[in-house]
């Protein structure tokens, strides 16, 4: 059977929690888990204030960490349909073969060994309960491209960030929480070349290997089969450049892992339905951990 993907996403809206004192920084769109996965406590409280610079004007994100109140997303599902068929009833439930997340990362610098992730997002593309994962990570390093995402090492001490080797064990937990047992594709724009090995690096130097049902696809490949109202192939790629095609809208700044992320959910959604392009598509042209080139930390 083959799917295509569809439907729509909502933006964030406002959702209270009463007790957001956790050092693992999750946000699901259900409620916070820190308790049921004994988070260990932080011992001081601060809102953190994230500047940034988007075209040449000055923009503050706060994020409330250690705060009654928090902004998580409300996710809808990304509807699946397939087609016309006689045969079966189109009320039924459609069976999704794998579990898609798209994710993104904030780092110290380029994808060179000696670098680090400072900021982690993903989110499931069929929304519901626990559908988002969110932390920033202490990177134990200078960070000194604080101008191009916003983050800070004053930030990562004032959240209390936790380290990578804590945050994998998490993310694991988390994966299992989606739809387990099933294949999972991790979904990221010019992933091949950067968030996939920057990935796999990270998890190698904290001693992890791939779940080998993990797989990975790079949307940039598709992107490129893309053509405009007058048949000619896109020659601009990068996030931005197909949010301004598809007329996509998101509020959150650019370099915000989070905000990235649900970009791309944007996109992966426009770009199958244009192309037609299935699940088995999806399936078929992602990649195994040993196609993704990458060096060992240093």
């Amino acid at each position: 059977m083959s799917f295509i993907l569809s439907g729509s996403l909502h933006p964030f809206r406002n959702c209270r929690i009463s007790h957001a004192n956790i050092r693992l920084l999750r946000f699901y769109s259900g409620k916070c888990l820190s308790n049921q996965f004994k988070i260990r406590p932080l011992t001081t409280r601060a809102e953190v204030t994230r500047k940034r610079s988007q075209n040449s004007t000055p923009e503050s994100i706060k994020l409330h960490i250690n705060q009654t109140e928090i902004l998580k997303p409300h996710i809808e599902p990304i509807k699946c349909y397939q087609a016309p068929s006689k045969e079966r009833n189109l009320k039924a439930k459609i069976d999704r073969p794998v579990t898609i997340l798209a994710f993104d990362i904030e780092t110290t610098g380029f994808n060179t060994p000696a670098e680090r992730i400072v900021e982690f997002a993903a989110r499931n593309l069929i929304g519901g309960r626990y559908s988002t994962f969110q932390t920033l990570i202490d990177p134990q390093k200078i960070i000194r491209n604080s101008d191009i995402h916003g983050i800070t090492n004053s930030m990562i001490k004032q959240a209390g960030a936790p380290r990578m080797e804590d945050v994998i064990p998490r993310l694991f937990e988390w994966v299992e929480r989606q739809e387990p047992d099933k294949p999972v594709i991790w979904l990221a724009h010019n992933g091949k070349t950067f968030d996939f090995s920057f990935l796999i690096r990270e998890m190698n130097r904290c001693g992890f290997d791939v779940p080998d049902r993990w797989r990975f696809f790079d949307t940039l490949t598709l992107s490129r089969r893309l053509v405009d109202s007058n048949g000619l192939v896109l020659k601009k790629h990068k996030v931005t450049d197909l949010c301004e095609f598809f007329g996509i809208v998101v509020e959150e700044a650019a370099h915000t892992a989070m905000g990235d992320v649900n970009r791309l959910s944007y996109i992966f959604q426009h770009i199958t339905i244009r192309l037609k392009f299935t699940i088995s598509d999806v399936i078929e042209e992602s990649l195994t951990a040993s196609d993704i080139k990458w060096k060992p930390s240093k």
